[in-house]
């Protein structure tokens, strides 16, 4: 599995005390989450069942609502929700992540972080992969369930979410909204929602007037992660670059120049990396079987509640 090569091997642990508060900010604006899950939808080729391929407004619909379960009103929710759209790789001083989620929190206790503070988004993607997986594996066996189509589509919405916030850069590193530097306060510039906000200037057809590289499948979803994680954070640096040139994000005026450049590249690989996620999850479903005591049509078709339902070998 590969390593984080440049992710400092020594964090100084100033910095880990720096982040006592989960950080707040969303990675893309609603549109921005729209947009990735409505192109990605659409880039998918023809072996994918023609109810996904149409069913792009219901997905789009769903990839805004991770953010809308970030509610303070909320308390449970928000507190098991916000660690899931990001991942300070920094604060991992260069391990490698494991692909289980509770082996990744043991890995935390080793490095005395707390899991909350460093993330857990590629917990999140590879694990609602697999649950669109499960839900495609269902279609396969019951194409005509109109519950299980529309549970597919949930599903892909909030995975394109997680998936799409791995591709706003400042959502894998501990400089998520101005540098961490030592020995001096941290002072937060504004620069994430500047980031966030980019995708809001910008038109959908402008965005995808090309189409999407041809999607690619991978048996092993969480290793495909952890590369595309690395590629995203490399990106860090570029983002502080462009700092002085970003707008304010209420500032609709049209992007032009290196921002908008970056701007599209960046929406265009969260799409690009949305539809791998969703092909993955149709061609390994194939593999995959529902456990043997499920028989949906027993609720969805047959089901008389006066009767006793029929029980799996009657």
């Amino acid at each position: 599995m590969p390593r984080y090569n440049r992710i400092t091997r020594a964090l100084p642990a100033f910095i880990a005390a720096l982040f006592t508060v989960v950080p707040t900010a969303s990675a893309w604006h609603d549109e921005g989450h729209y947009y990735a899950a409505v192109a990605a939808v659409k880039s998918m080729p023809e072996d994918v069942p023609a109810f996904f391929r149409e069913g792009f407004a219901a997905v789009g619909h769903g990839s805004i609502d991770p953010d809308v379960f970030k509610n303070p009103g909320l308390a449970q929710l928000n507190h098991c929700e916000a660690p899931e759209h990001y991942l300070d790789v920094e604060m991992l001083r260069g391990r490698e992540l494991p692909p289980l989620r509770y082996d990744y929190i043991k890995l935390c206790d080793e490095l005395d972080i707390d899991p909350t503070k460093a993330g857990t988004l590629p917990y999140s993607i590879s694990e609602w992969t697999q649950r669109l997986t499960m839900a495609f594996a269902e279609h396969r066996a019951n194409p005509d369930n109109p519950h299980i189509r529309a549970k597919c589509l949930v599903f892909a919405g909030i995975l394109s979410h997680y998936a799409a916030d791995l591709h706003m850069p400042l959502h894998t590193s501990i400089h998520w909204d101005g540098r961490a530097v030592e020995d001096q306060p941290y002072v937060r510039t504004g620069i994430h929602n500047k980031i966030d906000a980019l995708p809001t200037k910008v038109p959908y057809n402008e965005l995808f007037v090309e189409p999407l590289p041809t999607a690619l499948s991978s048996p092993d979803v969480f290793t495909f992660t952890i590369d595309e994680l690395a590629k995203s954070h490399a990106q860090v640096e570029r983002v502080y670059e462009l700092e002085p040139m970003l707008p304010e994000w209420s500032d609709l005026t049209p992007l032009t120049g290196e921002v908008l450049d970056f701007t599209i590249q960046r929406q265009r690989n969260a799409a690009a990396f949305v539809a791998d996620l969703f092909l993955s999850a149709w061609r390994n479903s194939a593999e995959v079987q529902a456990p043997n005591w499920l028989d949906r049509k027993v609720f969805d078709e047959t089901f008389d509640p006066a009767v006793v339902p029929s029980q799996p070998g009657q």
